[in-house]
């Protein structure tokens, strides 16, 4: 008597992927109830397969009040903002934090005007700093 098996279509990133630089490759095909492939497993290049799914999505930058910044999908469903939240760290980061990075001095000499990008930072943050005072201005009223 022929067995009959259900096949579900799969598409993951290689298993041995480190999470910090993502997957050598992905991988496509078929599996069983038992999660074991059949007939003919697809290897793709990250490089593909990337451009075809993250160019359909815009992401932003958004800041909770406390100063997090966080990195949201703005297409792509709940799922993609899931992937980013469980990511790691680096999908939220403090904003002193993401400014410490950008003052790395390994970093600053490679920019060959870091003085007026400096000046630049400290303009925009002294504004920040000023709406930050009048939204507490606001609340203790």
């Amino acid at each position: 008597m022929p067995r009959n098996v259900t096949l579900t279509p799969f598409f993951r990133a290689d298993g041995d992927a480190d999470h910090r630089i993502g997957p050598e490759q992905y991988m496509a095909g078929f599996e069983d109830e038992d999660g074991d492939p059949w007939g003919v497993t697809v290897p793709l290049e990250p490089d593909d397969v990337e451009s075809v799914v993250l160019g359909r999505i815009t992401f932003s930058i958004s800041m909770e009040v406390n100063g997090t910044l966080m990195i949201e999908a703005e297409e792509g469903g709940d799922a993609v903002n899931e992937a980013i939240a469980t990511s790691g760290p680096q999908a939220r980061l403090p904003l002193d934090e993401v400014v410490r990075t950008a003052l790395d001095p390994e970093l600053l000499v490679m920019d060959d005007d870091a003085a007026r990008e400096l000046r630049a930072l400290r303009n925009r943050l002294a504004t920040a700093l000023r709406l930050v005072d009048q939204a507490l201005r606001t609340t203790e009223e």
